[in-house]
């Protein structure tokens, strides 16, 4: 026994130094790899030159074929068994004759024989893997289309896991009996170890539907299935034509320029309905455009008129004959009824105030540079400048920014800005403010002649919402930081509502001004909404 295992050492030491010597040390380390899992080094050689070198692919490949020939060798084991012993002793016999032979025939050919066994060997593992992957599908589509709408589970294997686990018999003289195989079935109850998750279950049905997706592309629900309670109004463009009209109309009332543009126009067709020039409207007008067009209810209004799209030229037309009288008055009368109403109202006051702001930005310090100021103008700038603070150097102290009007305006000049400390005061910004545009802005928002005057502008905290107007002449010597402009300022003048312009102190402060009175305070140290009415 000892000599037979020291012949072993050196048989296996010497087969490495030969796989060494001949394909190279990574090559006879791949085969030392397999032979120590129990190949021999010839099969081991054949299988790393069919896998093109791959250990991995090499071992299932041994595997396979050791499991093949285990199975072809089961029938020959109990034929043998079934045969008398001389029977047994003829075919070992010539098993050992068989395998002699082999052994002395050993060389390239038998080599290059092994090497395309190996190859079948391999596609035919491919083949049959192909075959079970689309079986498989096959399978998971039937499934699904048979339990569309089913809580079941769809088994992409195709077969189904015992109700209970087997155990495993250990006793030596116990004889095995052959398990009847169970007859798979789509629509077998799944047991509490076949319960699979909802994860599992929607990627099986996802393979099927993409092996074929219009099969499972469900119907889109339309909104009477989705929501039958719901009632939608008619369309517009299904109604009359005198409601319409009247729908429209009533849309446009804040909007002032185009109530205005409007009825210019329809004045004008009716008035002089040859013209072709009143009849056409270019949408790519600079005016149209900015006043009419996306407006809502402006297009409505004029097509509800018989107006009709031309796309090729871009322009709204309408025809000659098409010209309905009755039509025309009953748009006139609807666009002169919403030049009464408060909307309409509101809107132009506010179209005046930014024509008002339009025309101050214009006396901003830096253009009025280029154009030349007055003596006069020099002076009363030079004045508030000289009570302003020093401005605080880079770094230090926040941006304080001033706008006149709606920022949406752009209104050019309208904007300033300036750094200050937080322990400057409001009246100190008032101040760099009239050094800017001069004494008219800052007469407006005080209201002229003190008092019970009329403070036709307010100067309000842009940064709180609601917006908030400040008292400038109650909080003029309050600092930034208490009034909630430090670290950051953002103020604007803005028109004042009818109580902030009358000084309805007692309207104002239970909300029936224009401003709303709730909100916090605004950073550290500043006073709350209340306490700065």
């Amino acid at each position: 026994m000892v000599f037979k295992k020291f012949a072993d050492r050196l048989f296996s030491a010497g087969t490495t130094a030969a796989n060494t010597l001949l394909h190279g040390p990574e090559q006879a380390e791949k085969i030392r790899q397999l032979e120590s899992m129990g190949f021999a080094p010839e099969r081991a050689r054949h299988a790393l030159n069919a896998t093109e070198g791959d250990v991995d692919r090499a071992a299932e490949l041994l595997l396979l074929s050791a499991n093949e020939q285990q199975h072809n060798d089961v029938p020959d084991a109990r034929q043998a068994a079934a045969t008398p012993s001389h029977n047994n002793a003829a075919a070992a016999a010539a098993r050992n004759n068989r395998n002699d032979g082999n052994n002395r025939e050993a060389g390239p050919h038998v080599t290059a024989h092994n090497d395309e066994q190996m190859r079948r060997a391999i596609e035919e593992s491919l083949m049959v893997n192909q075959q079970e992957e689309s079986r498989q599908l096959r399978q998971a589509e039937a499934a699904s289309m048979k339990n569309n709408g089913k809580k079941e589970v769809i088994d992409l294997t195709g077969e189904k896991k015992a109700a209970g686990s087997k155990k495993k018999n250990n006793t030596a003289g116990m004889q095995k009996k052959p398990i009847a195989k169970q007859p798979t079935s789509a629509k077998q109850q799944p047991t509490k170890n076949n319960v699979k998750s909802a994860a599992a279950t929607n990627a099986g049905k996802a393979a099927a539907a993409r092996h074929n997706p219009n099969q499972f592309t469900a119907p889109k629900k339309t909104l009477d299935q989705t929501h039958p309670d719901v009632q939608l109004p008619e369309k517009l463009s299904n109604k009359s034509k005198e409601e319409q009209i009247l729908r429209c109309a009533h849309r446009l009332k804040p909007h002032v320029m185009a109530v205005d543009t409007l009825l210019r126009v329809l004045t004008s067709v009716r008035d002089s309905p040859d013209n072709p020039k009143f009849r056409i409207i270019d949408r790519t007008n600079a005016n149209y455009a900015k006043f009419v067009k996306d407006k809502p209810g402006a297009e409505d209004m004029l097509l509800a008129m018989d107006y009709r799209r031309i796309t090729c030229n871009n322009e709204l037309r309408l025809e000659r004959h098409l010209i309905d009288e009755a039509l025309l008055y009953l748009g006139i009368s609807a666009l002169e009824q919403m030049r009464t109403t408060e909307e309409y109202k509101e809107g132009k006051r506010l179209r005046t105030f930014h024509a008002e702001m339009r025309r101050v930005a214009k006396k901003n310090g830096s253009e009025m540079q280029h154009k030349g100021m007055t003596e006069g103008d020099t002076a009363i700038r030079l004045a508030f400048l000289s009570k302003c603070p020093k401005e605080p150097p880079e770094g230090r102290g926040a941006w304080m920014y001033v706008y006149l009007g709606e920022e949406s305006e752009k209104i050019e000049g309208g904007r300033v800005a300036r750094r200050f400390d937080g322990d400057d005061t409001l009246e100190d910004v008032l101040n760099w403010l009239g050094g800017c545009y001069g004494n008219e802005v800052l007469d407006k928002i005080r209201g002229g002649g003190g008092g019970g005057s009329i403070r036709e502008w307010c100067l309000c905290d842009l940064n709180r919402y609601p917006i908030l107007p400040l008292d400038v002449e109650k909080h003029g010597k309050k600092t930034l930081q208490y009034l909630g402009l430090f670290p950051s300022g953002k103020l604007g003048v803005r028109l004042s509502d009818d109580a902030w312009r009358d000084r309805k102190e007692g309207n104002y402060a239970s909300g029936g001004g224009g401003f709303a009175i709730h909100g916090s305070a605004r950073g550290l140290g500043a006073a709350s909404r209340s306490m700065l009415q």
